[in-house]
């Protein structure tokens, strides 16, 4: 978590320290002996931080009980001297080791597996850091003392220096959205320029005219009061007039267009991306970025950058016409502009971060919605209500309180910066009023007029100071959007892709390895030949790693080490759309979209007829159950199917998979959600399915497999056997001791019966 958001208790012992931020600080559950208890570990630029200590609740007299942190020790280690750091997992622990070359690993700490999410966001920010060479400092850093507090990062400066950079970056990004709109643009300014001076002709008209032509004996304008009432007119028409102009070219010609185009950006994005991006990602927070962040940045394009324009115009207007009106009244309110924007321009960065919060913690509360929503059959299975109800409360109170701080702060500085503008007008109206009775030639109409471009004069002020807060609020969303659109599939095309329309089915893994997590392998050094034309059946225990082959096959993942290749071409090679035309995959994760039944089987091939489809269920047995809905095939089922039955969704998947038509089918877990009668069905429309195309099949019923032409049995990311049904069964080994297993269960199953 942020620094501003850790427990006010834990902040004050970081403070107290001079620690006044950290990169990422986590919370464990052991201490570094090993008992349980508590431990902050925090990070920044330079040290490790290591808060130890337990909790313990103190009654109080009269009121609930508290729960206090009691701090056992407080240890920081330089991080250039950790050396390569990682997670080794045991049973029901981990540990965080460091091993630095020519020495012994380092035990930094221990922590349940239900805290090693939280220990692992530490890694990225030490391999940042690791190895780094901080001879700044000098020698004296290695002997401050076990509390004191660490210097000011040397690089601290740098690094507002790059943030900086990266928010003119992003401004300029944004701004270039508007290149393909460049003649709209330039009508546009020109209008605002025309509308901005027309805005500044009306006070002149309407009061310097009038009090000293129009009401003033002598002068030629002297008692024309009803021309001088149309012309007021004419110069407020003229001036409506440009205004909805440039709000018709802007507000509906422009801005929706470029909105248009990033949200297109921002999801087609999302579909490019691989599925290793998916896997630590919230739907709720990726949903914000799409709605959210591309609205924040719609109302830069619609209210933010148009108005800054104008008011930045009418600034500049405003302050050559009180010069010329009178130099020395001019003077005195402009020398008040600089200490408006230094007092605005410090309250910036507070700004910004109350608005990351906000959307940190609005992010979350809009995640738990979705994953309470998509997961309400196992909420109401476990009776977890009132859980997810206050675990939401929770959520959105700190969203309330961060909205409330942040809008207590806006309501009470702008209010207050507004104090300067009384006491503005109140010292023209006095030297003003001392000028119209020395007779000087400084005339009542004159101050009149001065006095209402001064009021208009705070109003850009006021805007464009405040449009700071906005502009930073925008830039976060710009950058969390832009860091969609920048993010480098690890699964990417290659630049010459070798076009297979048709493939034959020959696959072979060399060597392959695989991760998800660093040090962590998944696949160790596996080499394993398929034929075009053969089944072949992967077995082993749950977590051996099985689906994972099978998803590196289809390239939803790229392997770490080794090849994959497919009628002898790298798979890294071919056109991913070649790639996945050909390949079929049921798998024992199903999605069903929103829909009707017959556009979800057609989701496969858009262009097949009704008569497609319907062979396709038939051939999949889920023909007789779908007439059976209320509307047939045209029958509209929610989100993953979730007015079918399990084995139902599954047999809608498989009809997809036939339509599809493809050379090599993918089979994890296809039938493990069905009846045996069912299974025996499909079984039967598989394999004159499989005829002619490259099978792989997955299934923890061995029996389901005993017809395939090869068998590879995968332990702990090995292949450790390989042959048909009966060379297996007569080498009495792992597939022998799993097959023997289950037969035993399925006659003491039957025999129960």
């Amino acid at each position: 978590m942020i620094f501003e958001d850790l427990p006010k208790e834990i902040r004050a012992r970081f403070e107290e320290r001079g620690i006044l931020g950290l990169k990422e600080c986590v919370k464990s559950d052991m201490l570094p002996d090993g008992t349980f208890g508590i431990l902050w570990v925090g990070v920044d630029e330079e040290y490790l931080y290591l808060l130890s200590g337990k909790e313990k609740r103190v009654r109080r007299r009269g009121k609930p009980t508290k729960t206090e942190f009691e701090e056992t020790s407080f240890d920081l280690l330089p991080i250039k001297d950790l050396g390569k750091c990682k997670v080794e997992r045991y049973f029901a622990t981990a540990r965080l080791v460091c091993e630095k070359e020519g020495e012994e690993p380092r035990e930094l700490l221990k922590f349940s597996l239900g805290a090693a999410n939280e220990i692992n966001k530490l890694l990225r920010h030490l391999g940042d850091k690791r190895g780094e060479d901080s001879s700044e400092g000098g020698p004296a850093q290695g002997n401050r003392g076990r509390h004191g507090p660490p210097p000011p990062p040397p690089s601290a400066e740098k690094s507002e220096e790059e943030k900086k950079a990266k928010r003119k970056s992003t401004i300029r990004r944004m701004l270039g959205m508007f290149k393909d709109y460049r003649r709209l643009l330039i009508r546009y300014f020109i209008v605002i320029l025309i509308s901005a001076a027309f805005g500044l002709l009306s006070p002149y008209v309407g009061t310097k005219v009038l009090y000293d032509n129009v009401l003033q004996e002598g002068d030629p304008w002297y008692g024309q009061v009803g021309l001088f009432i149309l012309m007021l007119i004419g110069v407020r028409l003229i001036s409506m007039g440009l205004t909805m102009l440039e709000r018709k070219f802007f507000g509906a010609d422009i801005a929706p267009s470029v909105t248009y185009d990033l949200k297109t950006k921002i999801f087609a994005s999302l579909q490019r991306l691989d599925m290793g991006f998916y896997t630590d990602k919230q739907t709720g927070a990726l949903m914000n970025r799409v709605y959210d962040d591309a609205e924040e940045l719609y109302w830069f394009f619609c209210d933010i950058l148009p108005f800054c324009v104008i008011n930045i115009a009418t600034l500049i207007g405003i302050t050559i016409i009180l010069f010329l009106l009178n130099p020395l009244l001019a003077a005195m309110v402009i020398v008040m502009v600089p200490l408006m924007f230094f007092i605005y321009r410090g309250l910036t960065r507070f700004f910004r971060r109350m608005h990351h919060r906000r959307w940190t913690y609005r992010s979350a509360m809009v995640s738990q919605v979705s994953e309470t929503v998509t997961g309400q059959r196992i909420v109401k299975a476990f009776a977890k209500e009132k859980e997810e109800v206050d675990r939401f409360s929770a959520y959105s109170d700190r969203f309330r309180k961060v909205s409330l701080q942040l809008q207590n702060m806006q309501a009470t500085v702008f209010p207050a910066v507004g104090l300067l503008t009384v006491f503005a007008n109140m010292a023209v109206l006095g030297v003003g009023g001392t000028m119209i009775l020395q007779d000087n030639g400084f005339t009542l109409g004159a101050l009149m007029t001065f006095t209402t471009y001064l009021n208009m004069l705070y109003s850009p002020i006021e805007y464009i100071a405040h449009m700071s807060t906005e502009l930073m609020r925008c830039i976060d969303s710009a950058e969390r959007v832009f860091e969609i659109i920048d993010t480098v599939p690890n699964v990417r095309e290659s630049d010459n892709p070798v076009s297979l329309p048709r493939l034959k089915g020959d696959i072979e893994l060399k060597n392959v390895m695989f991760e998800y997590e660093p040090g962590r392998p998944i696949i160790k050094d596996l080499s394993l030949k398929v034929n075009a034309g053969q089944m072949v059946g992967i077995v082993g225990k749950t977590g051996a790693g099985k689906s994972t082959i099978v998803n590196l096959m289809a390239r939803l993942y790229d392997v770490k080490e080794g090849t994959i290749t497919i009628d002898g071409v790298n798979i890294k090679d071919i056109a991913i759309k070649d790639l996945r035309r050909n390949i079929g995959i049921v798998s024992q994760e199903i999605y069903l979209f929103t829909g009707t039944v017959a556009d979800n089987i057609r989701y496969a091939r858009p262009e097949a007829s009704d008569e497609e489809v319907i062979a396709a269920a038939k051939a999949a047995a889920a023909h007789e159950f779908i007439l059976k809905l209320p509307n047939g095939y045209e029958t509209r089922i929610g989100a993953d199917g979730q007015d079918l039955s399990g084995g139902e969704r599954q047999r809608v998947s498989i009809a997809r998979a036939i339509l599809q038509n493809p050379k090599i089918l993918i089979l994890d877990e296809a039938t493990a959600s069905m009846d045996t009668v069912t299974e025996r069905k499909i079984q039967e429309a598989l394999s004159a399915l499989q005829q002619g195309r490259t099978t792989v099949s997955i299934a923890h019923r061995l029996s389901t497999l005993r017809d395939a032409d090869r068998l590879a049995v995968i332990e702990k990311g090995d292949m450790v056997e390989y042959g048909t049904h009966e060379e297996l069964i007569r080498q009495k080994g792992v597939y022998y001791k799993l097959y023997m297993l289950q037969a035993e269960a399925s006659k003491q199953i039957a025999l129960a019966e």
